[in-house]
């Protein structure tokens, strides 16, 4: 393509009379005149491709008359300076037209609303952002991991592979409808997540902040039907401790863990309403046996489904960015100070026992490696199965009931639901609301039973 330039001329700026070349699919049976009247076609492969030698590059008049391997075409470019570099803005037939272009997108990057054309999709910008944040340490391994399932919903979606300025708001609502089925808490991360994209897309200028599609979308309603959270009745629990307490729960001499391990571990769970993950984290010379309480600040965690130790809690970062300190205290008297005492205590000894416990860990397998969930929840089920508790549930008991065995005995107790949330490493009471609200129901008619029995007592009588 042949430029001619004129430099603010007129006030026209850059603009460039050209001309386009663009291949035949055959060439034509006579030759032009330029080549026919050549003596050296060395430089063109003699002609049997396209390239251009530089008689033909500097032909600008009789190749618009006639040429038998381009259609040739007179055009005229705009440029601008856009950061520093020059940008072309418009190809058009008619200088005026470009001229005018040019004078539009002027003012576009005066106002700031220019918008550099980009074929990056959004799934891209949502991959960068997440891994900055795993970089700023705004985020972990294991949560960069579960990311992978969102980015598989929003991959599957053929609206989001075209690039991002051609979105739009309708395209992210079909979206979104044909994820109705995930649940309301699943489906407002995937929001955010294209919320975050979609804003990082107008600040790095690939779309105008007017663009901006989830600006106008509506976010649907899961139709998920949301189960409430299982944890044992205090009958249940009784029964579940005293099994866990006189019976032998491991089977084999295979299994990796060792008798007083697993009992000591279960009854742990039931007496702190702890997560599992920060159970096996714990390093046995930070607990405090004269004051009798735990500290908490880390947990264990995956990466690519291997059992790794995290260096923060589960919820640490939300902890961090308010300025708190992430570490927490769970006292040996929230339910039964004696026992819990005996069995850290027990566990400590059984942990020092294990030459292989390099980590000092108060609950590890055998060959002092980290204790693996998913096994311990298998002997778990088992436990509770053999046990004769909860066989309604269909797919059988899981470890984590444990913990809202603990928050539901809590709430009965009337214990305040900030403190709850304090044992439980919670930043606030709303998921204590949120997710047990069926208990705090039941706990609240007890309280109108006792309500209504004082005023007959004392008031009506």
């Amino acid at each position: 393509m042949n430029k001619k330039g004129t430099r603010n001329t007129n006030g026209e700026g850059c603009i460039y009379n050209t001309i386009a070349k663009q291949k035949r699919k055959k060439f034509l049976s006579e030759e032009c005149s330029i080549c026919r009247n050549c003596t050296n076609r060395s430089d063109c492969n003699n002609r049997i491709g396209y390239d251009k030698c530089h008689k033909c590059e500097s032909c600008k008049i009789e190749c618009l008359k006639y040429c038998d391997r381009f259609y040739c075409y007179e055009r005229n470019q705009a440029q601008i300076t856009i950061d520093g570099k020059q940008t072309t803005v418009a190809n058009t037939k008619k200088k005026k037209d470009a001229v005018n272009k040019k004078i539009e997108f002027e003012a576009k990057v005066q106002t700031q609303s220019y918008i550099k054309k980009n074929g990056i999709t959004i799934l891209e910008i949502i991959k960068r952002i997440d891994e900055n944040k795993l970089k700023a340490g705004k985020i972990c391994i294991n949560t960069q991991s579960k990311n992978k399932y969102h980015y598989k919903y929003i991959e599957n979606w053929d609206d989001f592979k075209k690039p991002v300025q051609k979105i739009t708001y309708q395209h992210i609502n079909n979206f979104l409808n044909s994820i109705r089925h995930l649940s309301q808490s699943e489906i407002g991360k995937i929001v955010n997540k294209l919320n975050a994209g979609f804003m990082e897309c107008v600040l790095d200028k690939i779309i105008a902040y007017a663009d901006n599609p989830m600006l106008r979308i509506t976010v649907p309603i899961s139709i998920q039907v949301k189960k409430q959270v299982q944890a044992f009745e205090v009958s249940e629990q009784k029964k579940l401790m005293q099994y866990i307490t006189t019976q032998q729960l491991t089977r084999n001499y295979s299994c990796n863990y060792d008798e007083k391990t697993i009992k000591n571990l279960f009854i742990c769970l039931l007496l702190t309403a702890m997560r599992i993950g920060e159970l096996g984290a714990i390093d046995f010379n930070r607990i405090n046996l004269s004051e009798k309480y735990f500290i908490i600040n880390r947990t264990l965690t995956q990466d690519n489904g291997k059992i790794i130790m995290g260096n923060i809690t589960k919820t640490g970062r939300k902890k961090i960015e308010k300025g708190l300190v992430d570490e927490r205290i769970v006292p040996f008297d929230i339910f039964d100070e004696n026992l819990l005492l005996q069995t850290v205590q027990s566990q400590i000894k059984n942990a020092k026992s294990n030459f292989c416990n390099k980590e000092h860990l108060l609950f590890c397998k055998k060959d002092g490696s980290y204790i693996d969930y998913r096994c311990i929840n298998n002997i778990f089920k088992r436990v509770c199965r053999e046990a004769g508790v909860k066989l309604d549930l269909a797919k059988g008991c899981h470890v984590h009931m444990c913990r809202h065995t603990g928050a539901t005995r809590m709430i009965e107790a009337g214990m305040d639901l900030l403190v709850i949330a304090n044992i439980l490493g919670h930043t606030d009471d709303r998921q204590i609301r949120e997710t047990y609200g069926h208990i705090l129901n039941r706990y609240k008619n007890k309280q109108l039973k006792n309500s209504r029995s004082y005023y007959k007592k004392y008031i009506s009588a």
